[in-house]
């Protein structure tokens, strides 16, 4: 071989380990090539965290399943663009969504809540909300519907009386709610049915004559979704009258009472899983 054949087989393999070099520091950064782009994108992740573990799909296919400890599940290196996720167990309601991933972010979704469908434990749950929606009421005529109820003598029944709309410092006049600052009344929102507040103060919940879900945020919020102190949101309107609403399990998700138990996830990216019992 000549002493240019060579030199120009150096350069050449040379050129190539550079080449190389650079695509697997890229990588290596997170980044990946987008064909639709024509060009190194940084990659971006999704998080889950299940109440259960589950089967997770993305874009149809199966891509794993939540840790054995604390249900979550993570992949990284995902080009940015939608992608359709769905949490699946056998014998439990779905979760679905569209996520969106950005370059070089983490979409995070910690409060993914699927519940079993089997007829024993769908009562359990219609029993827990009862006592959440009605408590100084006797269990629902729904659990009637799952289960033939054993004969006993009918006690004596306190009509339940709905509480007056009012928790210090918010409260209902004219259905207008207000929130009592330096003991002068603010208006909130107006044409107000009834509303609840969370147990730590973090949020209120109201719907009105239109059947409207809202949420106020009464903190920042340090997960996603992130939000500001005061921001308020539509949740989702319902076709059929809202009777009653009532925190479910934490300040993630709220059961509606209109035409059946409904439960419904606050966070609204990429759609809103509503649980139906």
């Amino acid at each position: 071989m000549t002493r240019r054949a060579r030199r120009i087989l150096f350069i050449i393999s040379a050129t190539i380990f550079l080449f190389v070099g650079y695509i697997a520091v890229l990588y290596a950064q997170g980044y990946k090539y987008s064909f639709s782009d024509g060009r190194f994108t940084r990659t971006g992740a999704i998080y889950l965290k299940s109440n259960t573990d589950a089967k997770i799909y993305i874009n149809d296919r199966l891509v794993g399943t939540t840790s054995f400890l604390g249900n979550t599940f993570s992949k990284s290196g995902l080009l940015p663009k939608q992608y359709a996720v769905r949490v699946i167990r056998d014998g439990y309601t779905s979760w679905q969504k569209k996520v969106t991933v950005q370059e070089g972010f983490v979409s995070d979704f910690e409060n993914v809540l699927i519940l079993p469908e089997s007829e024993d434990e769908t009562s359990k749950i219609i029993a827990e909300i009862d006592s959440s929606l009605y408590p100084t009421q006797t269990p629902s005529p729904s659990i009637s519907l799952l289960k033939s109820p054993t004969p006993t003598p009918k006690p004596a029944q306190t009509p339940y009386l709905k509480p007056a709309p009012s928790l210090e410092p918010y409260y209902i006049k004219n259905k207008i709610l207000y929130h009592v600052i330096s003991d002068k009344p603010e208006i909130i929102t107006k044409n107000v049915s009834s509303f609840i507040l969370d147990d730590d103060e973090s949020r209120i919940a109201w719907w009105n004559e239109n059947n409207e879900l809202w949420v106020m945020w009464l903190k920042d919020t340090d997960y996603q979704p992130h939000h500001k102190q005061g921001d308020i949101e539509l949740i989702t309107r319902f076709s059929t009258r809202i009777k009653n609403i009532a925190w479910f399990r934490g300040n993630n998700h709220i059961v509606v009472d209109s035409l059946g138990y409904k439960i419904v996830e606050l966070d609204t990216r990429g759609g809103i899983n509503i649980i139906k019992l």
